[in-house]
């Protein structure tokens, strides 16, 4: 064996020229965006609460950093994290996706978690929109009673 010095492709393809640094993985600001939550009234299973507006351009999630707070919400609930509908830069409609981001998080007892269940191992999401993205929870297998909360912050990476 021998001491090696080898590049990871992304610094191979800048060296020869063919590749140019993507800002929101290389010298993007982190952005904290928080959110206060609070249900309005009983809603039923699929209720959306919209939480956090990304920014228009190209915006990263960073689900490791991000937290989100919950009062007990009832006996067997879940909760999903996901996106309304948006508008790609092409003009191209992305459909919305309840689920997205995390995918039945236990919410009957009052809690927090790290966001990440459904986006895989980088646990990270990129979104590129024209006028922005509005992140939502939605609340499943039974009503959101009046008074619940939802509260926390979502991370992003944006140039």
């Amino acid at each position: 064996m021998a001491v090696t010095t080898q590049k990871s492709a992304q610094v191979t393809a800048i060296d020869a020229g063919s590749g140019a640094l993507d800002l929101n993985k290389y010298g993007a600001s982190l952005r904290k965006l928080e959110f206060d939550f609070a249900q309005s009234g009983a809603g039923d299973a699929g209720s959306l609460a919209s939480l956090v507006a990304l920014p228009a351009g190209k915006v990263t999630v960073v689900l490791p950093l991000s937290r989100i707070a919950f009062s007990a919400l009832g006996a067997a609930r879940t909760m999903d994290l996901g996106w309304l509908a948006y508008t790609a830069p092409d003009g191209t409609a992305v459909a919305a996706d309840p689920n997205g981001l995390d995918d039945g998080v236990d919410v009957s007892a009052a809690g927090a978690v790290v966001p990440g269940g459904t986006v895989g191992g980088a646990e990270t999401y990129t979104f590129e929109s024209q006028a922005g993205v509005t992140l939502t929870a939605q609340v499943n297998d039974g009503t959101i009673p009046d008074a619940a909360t939802l509260d926390g912050y979502v991370v992003i990476a944006h140039s």
